[in-house]
């Protein structure tokens, strides 16, 4: 291989390596919330063992605003607070969150309540975090659960972006 070969592979290694680190880091030590899922559809057999979802907060109502284009995507924040629900994991007891406000700019750092960036999704007037599948293996019992007996365990980076952690069933006989 000639020098400029290695030294294209080179950079390929340290952008993928930036690239991870970013990845692995961008979630440490942020907040952490419980979102309560509605039951939707059955999971698309093409795609493999996906556990669809949709979230309650998902119905927060956000006007689009004056001129925004109906065909595509809306940016948008939510505002989430404790509802006082509380679901026995594994872990502990878990206070599920609801939305109480919604906007079309990026809220400021405050430290106060959460907010999780979404899109509100052209036709349907839904919202939608970039959450709402996650893959479980073969042989996890959480393959056969739907969306509205699970909940999601959500963690929210300082850039508002969700990475859901993981669901815990909240029928009482699959419950530790």
């Amino acid at each position: 291989m000639t020098r400029g070969l290695y030294a294209a592979l080179a950079l390929q290694l340290i952008v993928f390596a930036a690239w991870g680190g970013r990845l692995l880091t961008s979630h440490r030590d942020v907040a952490i919330v419980w979102l309560a899922t509605e039951p939707v559809d059955p999971r698309d057999l093409l795609s493999g063992n996906y556990v669809a979802l949709r979230y309650e907060i998902a119905r927060t109502h956000c006007d689009r605003g004056a001129g925004a284009d109906e065909a595509s995507p809306t940016p948008v924040w939510v505002q989430l607070v404790p509802n006082g629900d509380q679901v026995p994991t594994a872990e502990a007891m878990a206070t599920l969150s609801s939305a109480i406000h919604c906007r079309l700019t990026p809220p400021d750092l405050d430290g106060g309540a959460p907010w999780i960036m979404g899109r509100i999704e052209p036709r349907t007037d839904r919202i939608t975090f970039g959450i709402e599948r996650m893959f479980v293996g073969e042989d996890n019992p959480l393959r056969t659960a739907t969306s509205g007996s699970v909940i999601a365990k959500v963690a929210i980076n300082d850039t508002f972006e969700p990475r859901l952690l993981g669901l815990i069933t909240i029928r009482k006989e699959d419950v530790p």
